[in-house]
């Protein structure tokens, strides 16, 4: 059919109708309605998915949740022209991907409605070009310099992996990809000036492509004099011992990349910014470092509030240069229902070198649990390693004075006081491949504790736990999260070790569906009577559970919000020994999220599968009544 248009004299005459205070009649709205697009479909296209088309052309239809929104009637307008420019879009997408036999052309039909359409674009892609040769012509450079260049591991990766190899097909599009490719390898190696260039002779008849990669290297240059720039208030030989480059280093971009990310680590830094000013192109790289300093002084107030500590605070006060030599110290309070703790430090950055950092912290704390309240006083002495942007180790040394009863019905039992000392040497690391604010990649965390180090310390163990997590995008919406959590404790008898060391798992950001520390061993609570009061975690040895979520974004429909479905699992056992994964309990459920400039605020709501008795709060086979089976998660941040 053909398109509708509007008719102007129409459109004055429901205007007279309309101040005359008479109501037009959706027919006749129907009818001045401009034509509005309501599917767009690609047909015939088997190298790349309609997905990737329509997000190259003009031409937009609504999506299902724009559809619903029946009260937003605007936009979508159909518009010929701009189909035909799409149709231009998509042939010139195509040849640049070496399809220069491509023609498009498009249909347009009426939809449901007369003021609908739909928009289908006809592809016949044709025969692709492929590469028939591929040469590499290095200018101004001997044998042995192109053979070690050639013979770099990286130069080496970036011809492996070179996307205009012979027979391949040949894209144009790929030519910038590649000369950076070669560009970033040959810095790499120290070749701070060099030049690269793609060119391709194309034969569209015969569907062939010869393709050369232009090389200059110039010469091996070194780092010589280190600039810094800024209203600094420590020396400038500070900045430059942070940034790793020393004069006569062999001069490397990536070197250059690693000292940014560097002097950002330093808690005195704001903004690093590392450049090469205008210079002669010659063995010698002069370089520019400017700086930009956070405030010397800063207070910070933070507060939150969840299901499992209620209300939480926090008030930090930081001095990031106290002494003129780009330490920083810090006194902070922390208080909840739960825990409140005291702690000052004192950091030293690039202890060792630029890449180590080592805090110094006494501490002070008093935590209440359900099942036990401790007192804790200590110093911890921390040795931190960034060995890259997404790995760092940490090596550390506690000593700590610890004062733990167990609690019942009654509140503390004062004859169950336990007292004793920690002197416990930890190892750390995290691998993380997120650097945003959405999760991704992998994120693996190992640790391991040993107290009695050095036979000091009152108690003996040895810990150790496992976390692993992995994300993965479907689409730039939906996301699946996973996670597993170990843990292994070494020691005696678990009743003679502190409940404070033992493992637990339940809660906000462990098993959901159980509130905290509820999953695992229990003990049962009677009164003077022994009339039963309630069950409290016992904690255990060893410690299994997993976590997997989707996330579902909908920023078409309620923007800023998350809608997430999750099933969780574990166990904790008294006895490392009794370890069986049979014993595993599940939770399933749902939750929304928020994401607020704070951060995401979270609501889940988790329900048990297979809860035992004590989880159903029942006693001698008698139920004492509760919500037992389900639970209720509300805090801020993902649950991991």
């Amino acid at each position: 059919m053909g398109l509708i248009h509007a008719n102007p004299g129409s459109e004055a005459a429901a205007e007279n109708k309309l101040s005359s205070g008479v109501v037009a009649s959706d027919l006749f709205l129907e009818e001045i309605r401009r034509p509005q697009i309501r599917s767009v479909r690609i047909q015939g296209n088997r190298h790349y998915s309609g997905m990737v088309l329509r997000d190259i052309i003009g031409s937009e239809a609504p999506s299902t949740f724009q559809k619903m929104m029946f009260w937003r009637r605007g936009g979508f307008e159909y518009s010929e022209t701009e189909a035909r420019r799409d149709v231009i879009r998509i042939e010139r997408f195509y040849r640049r991907r070496g399809f220069y036999d491509v023609s498009v052309r498009f249909e347009v039909e009426e939809g449901r409605r007369e003021h609908h359409r739909k928009l289908t674009f006809f592809v016949e892609e044709g025969e692709p070009t492929l590469v028939k040769t591929f040469e590499m012509i290095f200018e101004d450079a001997d044998e042995e310099k192109i053979e070690n260049i050639r013979s770099s591991r990286e130069f080496s990766r970036v011809e492996s992996r070179n996307p205009l190899q012979e027979t391949n097909r040949y894209q144009r599009v790929r030519h910038p990809d590649l000369e950076a490719d070669f560009l970033t390898a040959l810095r790499n190696s120290g070749y701070a000036f060099a030049t690269t260039k793609v060119e391709a002779d194309v034969d569209t008849v015969a569907r062939e492509a010869d393709v050369r990669a232009i090389i200059n290297p110039r010469e091996v240059a070194y780092f010589r004099n280190i600039e810094v720039q800024g209203e600094l208030t420590v020396s400038e030989s500070l900045i430059r011992f942070q940034s790793a480059i020393r004069e006569g280093d062999q001069y490397s971009l990536r070197k250059m990349r690693d000292a940014q990310q560097l002097l950002f680590r330093h808690p005195l830094v704001r903004l690093a910014t590392l450049s090469i000013p205008e210079q002669e192109q010659d063995e010698h790289v002069d370089i520019r470092i400017r700086i930009r300093e956070q405030p010397l002084r800063t207070v910070q107030l933070l507060g939150g509030i969840g299901t499992e500590e209620l209300l939480r605070g926090q008030v930090t006060w930081t001095h990031r240069n106290p002494f003129g030599n780009g330490h920083r110290f810090t006194a902070s309070t922390r208080a909840s229902f739960i825990e409140q703790r005291a702690n000052l430090e004192y950091l030293i950055p690039g202890f060792v070198n630029p890449r180590s950092n080592l805090a110094v912290s006494p501490f002070a704390l008093r935590k209440d649990e359900d099942s036990f309240r401790i007192y804790r006083a200590g110093l911890n002495n921390n040795l931190t390693y960034y060995y890259s942007q997404n790995l760092i180790g940490s090596l550390s040394y506690e000593f700590s004075l610890n004062d733990e009863a167990i609690k019942d019905a009654a509140g503390v039992r004062t004859d169950s006081t336990q007292i004793y000392n920690i002197s416990a040497l930890k190892l750390s690391a995290l691998y993380n491949e997120s650097t945003g604010d959405r999760s991704q990649g992998w994120s693996i965390r190992p640790f391991a504790e040993f107290s009695g180090f050095l036979n000091t310390g009152s108690i003996y163990y040895q810990r150790f736990s496992l976390d692993v997590r992995r994300f993965i995008d479907f689409t730039s919406t939906t996301q699946l999260a996973l996670r597993i959590n170990s843990g292994l404790l070494l020691s005696g008898d678990p009743f003679d070790t502190p409940a404070n060391i033992r493992f637990y798992a339940g809660g906000s950001n462990s098993v959901r569906g159980y509130t905290r520390w509820q999953l695992g061993p229990k003990r049962e609570v009677v009164d003077q009577n022994d009339n039963f009061q309630q069950y409290l975690p016992l904690g255990g040895q060893s410690l299994l559970t997993f976590n997997s979520e989707i996330r579902q974004d909908l920023p078409l429909f309620l923007s800023g919000f998350q809608l997430a479905a999750f099933m969780d699992g574990g166990q904790v056992w008294l006895n490392f020994e009794d370890t069986n994964p049979s014993d595993f309990q599940y939770t399933a459920g749902g939750g929304v999220r928020y994401m607020s400039p704070i951060g995401p605020i979270r609501l889940d709501i988790g329900w048990k599968l297979n809860p035992t008795d004590e989880d159903l709060n029942t006693f001698q086979n008698e139920n004492f009544g509760g919500i037992n089976r389900w639970a209720i998660h509300f805090s801020i941040g993902q649950a991991f």
